[in-house]
């Protein structure tokens, strides 16, 4: 008999997910497919719904084919959800059978940072299924893989597209409409309730225009994977996200005690009235994360971490579409640090060549300059 193991998080599971599924069965023709919602994954630590809910989903998302199998076991573990002891478990209850462990092509690149990957290629031969913009690096992982553990990854002719639960939840906790999420499932979520967020996303939620939301929920989404080379605070990651573009469509006269600084374009004042608004109404008292909205617009010489990770996210979220901008992406992919700094450039360049009215604000000059010498 052969067996496939898929986990994940499912937090939750959208319509890749379904999809992955489907080419699974397809391309191996396995006796059985088992889709493992995990415990407490240790590479995802800010799942937002309870575990109840992630597997009642799961179940119905996946009920189309009886091969499918939606297993508690990692649930009932409980503790970390390591894959090694999911596949030695698995190995163990059906020793005499093939054993495949699906992935995707991002986790494959990481592979070797897992517990015991040695283990997981060991007892279970790996399949993974990439994004279509990653299949040259995965084909460069993979003469790695070969090398270390002595088999080629099978790759899936399927490739996802861009689609995550990070973006569906965040859309969903800004109350913008779900996409790619499979109609039961979402029926589910508004039934129960699910990914809804505190008063914060609320305050956001009434001061936003819908698609300044969805633009929000990327820059959530952008920042965070951005985190995963940076290695910030993910609350204050999350909340500098939330709340950078909080005053955009806010009137000055609705705060006439805030002070317009000196010959600002009016395309700024958002942020730095943003942090305002942070600090005065929603109580935010971490100044890493004001002076990361405050800043998210212009840029600054020697910036933090943080201001840095919300700077870049907003010029690179999902929604934008701009010219270069897909340049721009790899670059702080590969390396943050320089892809940053490209940003700040190409930021101002693009600001110089547009004419905008009121002109560019001096700090953006300032940081081009620090981070074009420094």
């Amino acid at each position: 008999m052969k067996i496939v193991l898929y986990g994940g998080t499912f937090d939750p599971v959208h319509e890749e997910h379904v999809k992955l599924v489907r080419g699974a069965l397809k391309e191996l023709a396995p006796d059985k497919l088992i889709v493992l919602p995990s415990f407490v994954p240790p590479h995802k630590a800010d799942a937002t719904v309870c575990w109840e809910h992630r597997f009642n989903m799961a179940k119905l998302a996946f009920s189309f084919d009886e091969r499918v199998e939606v297993s508690d076991y990692e649930i009932l573990r409980g503790g970390n959800s390591y894959t090694y002891l999911t596949v030695e478990h698995f190995r163990e209850l059906y020793p005499d059978d093939e054993s495949f462990f699906l992935i995707g092509g991002d986790s494959f690149f990481s592979f070797d940072t897992w517990r015991h990957p040695e283990i997981i290629a060991e007892k279970a031969g790996i399949v993974v299924v990439s994004r279509g913009e990653f299949t040259e690096k995965l084909i460069t992982c993979n003469a790695a893989f070969e090398k270390k553990y002595g088999y080629k990854a099978k790759i899936l002719s399927f490739t996802g597209d861009g689609t995550t639960s990070t973006y569906i939840r965040y859309c969903l906790m800004l109350g913008c409409a779900a996409e790619n999420v499979p109609e039961k499932v979402l029926e589910y979520i508004k039934e129960h309730e699910l990914y809804k967020g505190d008063e914060k996303f609320e305050y956001v939620k009434q001061r936003l225009k819908e698609k300044r939301r969805y633009h929000t929920a990327g820059v959530i989404e952008c920042a965070l994977n951005i985190n995963g080379q940076v290695g910030l605070d993910r609350d204050k990651v999350i909340t500098a996200a939330l709340l950078h573009d909080v005053a955009k469509y806010t009137s000055l006269q609705e705060f006439p005690e805030f002070t317009v600084p000196e010959d600002m374009p009016a395309s700024v004042v958002h942020a730095f009235l943003g942090e305002y608004i942070a600090r005065t109404v929603l109580g935010i008292t971490d100044e890493d994360v004001l002076s990361a909205i405050k800043y998210h617009t212009t840029g600054r010489p020697n910036m933090s971490s943080l201001e840095k990770v919300i700077y870049t996210a907003d010029l690179l979220e999902r929604n934008r579409n701009y010219f270069g901008v897909n340049k721009l992406r790899k670059a702080v992919e590969e390396d943050f640090e320089k892809g940053f700094r490209e940003c700040i450039v190409q930021g101002y360049k693009h600001l110089k060549q547009s004419l905008q009215a009121g002109g560019v604000y001096y700090l953006t000059e300032l940081a081009c300059e620090y981070y074009e010498n420094n």
